[in-house]
């Protein structure tokens, strides 16, 4: 069996600090930012992680604190997401991974919770387009994912391509707590099948935007099988309010000004 490797950045066996990475820790309920630009092949290769904006934010007591630290907590992603979000035109967000398994079900649970406006043609005048989907899983399908999704980007062209996939931690104690937003697209069922096509603006030919969160557990232990995975207890609870804190963040980004949208939905 291949052992997993974490997808979160600041987990890279490299020297994050030599190349620009350190978390700030300056905001309320111990949340902490941090943020790497992946330039060069070189950066690429030394870090074992591709070209890309990187940001980190880890929220510790996201599911202690209640509804303050929640609403703070979104705040954040907000401030942080639209700095790589351009609300204009064609958005498709698409949801990664397996509905029918907890934790693996962010993606298709964020798009339970967004207001998908592409439908909305009576509606049209002043609303942004934005279209969604989850493709499931290429053992359900038998279709890579990211041939399912560029067939869909060269029907509809949007502007800007979302993916929500769920992450892999070294670190226990970042489990369905940590927000890691990324430019450098991202490898469906990655660890699972060798030679998936990575899905990001190389292979699609449209701006790219991951956001994921860290819902399993995965060993250094290259001799570690898949199956040895874990998952945080409370793992339902904890994937309903982190896709509800996305949901609600690309909403408030999507149609902040638009009233109607949100008469329809509410």
């Amino acid at each position: 069996n291949k052992g997993m490797k974490s997808d979160m950045i600041d987990e890279s066996d490299a020297e994050l600090l030599k190349n620009g990475f350190n978390l700030n820790d300056k905001f309320d309920y111990s949340i902490e930012v941090g943020k790497l630009s992946i330039k060069t092949e070189k950066e690429a290769h030394n870090l074992e992680k591709d070209i890309g904006e990187y940001v980190i934010l880890n929220s510790p007591k996201v599911h202690l604190l209640g509804a303050d630290c929640k609403a703070y907590t979104k705040n954040l992603l907000v401030k942080n997401l639209k700095n790589f979000i351009v609300p204009k035109g064609k958005i498709l967000v698409v949801g990664l991974g397996n509905p029918a398994l907890t934790a693996d079900s962010l993606g298709s649970r964020v798009i339970s919770h967004l207001y998908v406006t592409g439908g909305l043609k009576g509606f049209k005048r002043g609303l942004l387009d934005v279209c969604a989907f989850s493709p499931d899983v290429y053992s359900n399908t038998g279709i890579q994912t990211q041939e399912f999704i560029e067939a869909i980007c060269n029907k509809i062209s949007p502007n800007l391509v979302i993916i929500i996939d769920s992450l892999g931690t070294y670190n226990e104690t970042r489990l369905a707590s940590s927000f890691q937003i990324s430019t450098a697209g991202i490898t469906a069922g990655g660890a699972l099948y060798e030679g998936n096509k990575p899905i990001s603006k190389q292979t699609l030919g449209v701006e790219c935007v991951v956001i994921g969160v860290p819902l399993m557990l995965v060993s250094k232990n290259p001799k570690t099988p898949l199956t040895d995975v874990l998952c945080p207890k409370n793992i339902d609870e904890h994937v309903k309010t982190c896709a509800k804190l996305i949901g609600d963040s690309l909403n408030e980004i999507f149609h902040r000004k638009n009233k109607l949208v949100h008469n329809i939905y509410e």
